[in-house]
């Protein structure tokens, strides 16, 4: 089990609690942080979240079809942007930083 800090909407910051295994937007979601219109299938970008430059590392980058779909919505941040739904949570990512996207 890990833990992610989480700066919501609000700039109020949140510890949550994670399984190895688990993706990032579903832990968000479950925690009324994000709607995740999609359910994780990439084209709503309703999951968007910014990664600290640590956090951005231990993820790796967008891919091209992530760009795609965050560059639409005029919130891109080259580095930093990615969706929730793509970022597999495991040991690594315990103490990571983010906060939420703009929302949608």
């Amino acid at each position: 089990m890990g833990q992610i800090l989480v700066t919501d909407y609000s700039g109020t910051e949140q510890t949550l609690t994670y399984d190895d295994g688990d993706k990032l937007m579903e832990v968000l979601r479950d925690n009324g942080l994000v709607r995740a219109e999609c359910g994780g299938m990439q084209i709503c970008a309703t999951c968007h979240v910014m990664l600290s430059p640590e956090a951005y590392q231990k993820t790796g980058p967008a891919t091209d079809i992530e760009v795609e779909m965050l560059d639409g919505t005029g919130d891109y941040k080259a580095d930093s942007s990615r969706l929730s739904c793509l970022i597999k949570l495991d040991a690594n990512h315990d103490g990571i930083k983010l906060e939420l996207g703009p929302e949608l």
